[in-house]
């Protein structure tokens, strides 16, 4: 991990990106591209936060179903909600291979399992909605999914279109190849106030320094509420695990990224060094040390229900960890202007697919700035109303 400097006096730039995480990182990558002179300004280390917690299943499909969200906005707007994750995750592949690191990235298929006989209409239903509307599914009865993944679930939605990475890695190496041409970071620089005088937006850090720019993009993650308060968020705590490296997995099987349809969820992937990764047991965020407090009761609920999951694998606990994220009610982002912050952009990658987000987000910022049309920014946008 690269070193770099604590902001130690007044600056200005063309624009300046809040947040170093993952959204932060795409962004001022895609500006910085563009030949925008970029700023990132990141409260702790670049990396660190919600970014380094993540584990970075790449999935089109939002925390609420397809079909529900045509209810709430209509086809058109629902479809191409979900359209756009497809196009996300493949930029993001395309991204990658101009980058100094692979980022362990991997296609791979997802499932979306049906947790009891109850939800198998449910998944029926989506499964229908998601054909009906050109997405390349296949649903899968147990017998074929326990020949194929060794899963024992009455159904799931087979989808060629997800994938894995490593998100630190790509975080670092989107910053790296961004420096290269001119972008500049600081960290351990919070921003604690914003205003906008005439054409420039002035940010003043803990330590009474002040940044200028005409463009700001709030790439803070959970943390922006402490700017915008929004009712319509919920905070959650979320836990994970990740096992020992090597494990051999049988020939025979496939493993694909995995979530379900229970609520919360559990959402389980592999990894390059072959380890299994499981999280879940979502709760409410309160606050971050009763949080941590349940991070060893969460710990051995997970190993419980991963190795129910996979009972012909032999595995270990190498560690376990907890974050936190926000969810909005539709399960969509927040990308685009804020009626109370002039001059500034909020890219919010809300719900359990904040990686997927930040790539739409990182195509739909640069246009808004650069005052192009992008047919995707209403859907995304604040304000949005559902039927």
């Amino acid at each position: 991990m690269a070193k770099h400097p604590k902001l130690g006096k007044n600056i200005r730039s063309e624009v300046i990106v809040i947040g170093g995480g993952i959204s932060g990182a795409l962004i001022a990558h895609r500006l910085t591209n563009l030949g925008m002179q970029v700023t990132i300004v990141e409260g702790r280390k670049i990396g660190a936060g919600s970014t380094a917690a993540s584990t970075a299943i790449l999935s089109y499909e939002a925390d609420v179903n397809l079909g529900e969200l045509i209810k709430k906005f209509g086809r058109r707007a629902a479809v191409r909600a979900y359209r756009a994750g497809v196009e996300a995750i493949d930029s993001i592949g395309q991204t990658i291979k101009t980058l100094d690191d692979s980022c362990d990235f991997k296609k791979r298929r997802s499932l979306y399992l049906a947790s009891n006989r109850k939800d198998v209409k449910l998944l029926e239903r989506e499964f229908k909605t998601r054909r009906a509307n050109n997405f390349d599914v296949e649903l899968l009865r147990q017998p074929e999914l326990s020949r194929r993944f060794s899963l024992d679930a009455p159904c799931a939605i087979l989808n060629e279109q997800a994938a894995e990475v490593n998100p630190l890695k790509l975080t670092l190496a989107l910053v790296r190849s961004g420096q290269n041409k001119g972008l500049k970071v600081f960290v351990h620089t919070k921003v604690t106030t914003y205003r906008r005088e005439g054409q420039e937006s002035v940010l003043t850090t803990e330590d009474n320094f002040q940044i200028r720019a005409k463009h700001v993009v709030f790439a803070t993650g959970y943390e922006t509420q402490q700017f915008l308060k929004q009712r319509t968020v919920r905070l959650v705590s979320t836990y994970a695990i990740a096992s020992t490296p090597r494990i051999v997995f049988p020939e025979k099987y496939e493993y694909p990224v995995i979530w379900e349809t229970a609520r919360p969820y559990l959402y389980v992937r592999t990894t390059a060094d072959s380890r299994i990764v499981v999280g879940g047991e979502d709760v409410e965020f309160l606050d971050e040390n009763r949080r941590d407090r349940l991070l060893p009761s969460k710990t051995m609920v997970l190993q419980k229900k991963a190795h129910k999951m996979f009972p012909h694998l032999s595995w270990k606990l190498a560690t376990a960890w907890t974050g936190t994220f926000a969810e909005s009610k539709d399960g969509l982002p927040y990308i685009g202007p804020h009626t109370l912050y002039a001059g500034a952009q909020f890219a919010l990658g809300y719900g359990g697919n904040g990686i997927t987000f930040a790539a739409i987000a990182s195509r739909i910022i640069p246009d808004l700035i650069s005052n192009t049309k992008n047919s995707d920014a209403h859907i995304f946008r604040f304000g949005r109303h559902s039927k």
